[in-house]
């Protein structure tokens, strides 16, 4: 990927992915999309070089395959959504958040870390930096943990591993739960600008060097 250098222009965004990242993809809308990376050679390569492995994020997780971030003032019906316009969660989901005014209307599910969510949202500057807020379903024991994220004007692609998770969690191993990741990129985008998105991973996470990522991979808002 060419290096992370932002756009100057701020448009919003027209199309966002419907009422809570409602669209699974933005192909049609002048977007690609891809569920899997092009990225990794094998489950525990190690990351890009122009690859962000601490980026600031918020892990949120729904028991249910319903919305956690929603947007009122998005449109119904987008791609992703059944005939009926009910958002599905089978898919990968994504948007991006680049003004304050956008970042203040998102509403949210009554689950764990909301706060930590909101207060992402709300310290990010916007004129420097963008949040991209990406949906997966997971199964039920195992959590999916942000490895890396990188980007250039054009793309976006994240990465991330699968684990299991502790022992004391109690779950079902075909019961599925949606995660929500609100993820800061220090760049300031316009995602009228994105043509591509891709998201993959599977294996551990590694840091540059081919070390092994520390038990809590990332940083926490």
């Amino acid at each position: 990927m060419p290096s992370n250098t932002p756009s100057p222009s701020r448009r919003r965004l027209l199309q966002p992915a419907a009422a809570l990242l409602g669209s699974s993809a933005l192909a049609g809308c002048g977007g690609s999309s891809t569920a899997s990376s092009t990225a990794r050679d094998g489950p525990d390569a190690n990351p890009p070089e122009d690859a962000l492995t601490d980026p600031t994020h918020v892990s949120l997780r729904n028991t249910e395959r319903a919305p956690i971030v929603r947007d009122p003032n998005a449109e119904t019906g987008a791609s992703g959504d059944d005939s009926a316009g009910t958002p599905r969660f089978d898919r990968w989901r994504h948007d991006l958040v680049v003004d304050a005014e956008r970042a203040a209307s998102l509403t949210f599910a009554d689950v764990d870390g909301v706060d930590a969510a909101r207060a992402l949202l709300d310290e990010t500057d916007f004129e420097a930096a963008s949040v991209y807020v990406e949906g997966h379903v997971v199964a039920e024991c195992y959590e999916r943990r942000l490895c890396w994220i990188r980007w250039t004007d054009s793309e976006i692609e994240t990465d991330y591993a699968r684990i299991l998770r502790d022992a004391d969690v109690a779950c079902e191993a075909d019961a599925k739960d949606f995660v929500v990741n609100l993820i800061r990129i220090p760049a300031a985008l316009d995602p009228d600008d994105i043509r591509s998105y891709g998201s993959g991973g599977g294996g551990r996470c590694r840091t540059p060097s081919g070390e092994p990522m520390a038990a809590a991979e990332g940083r926490q808002a």
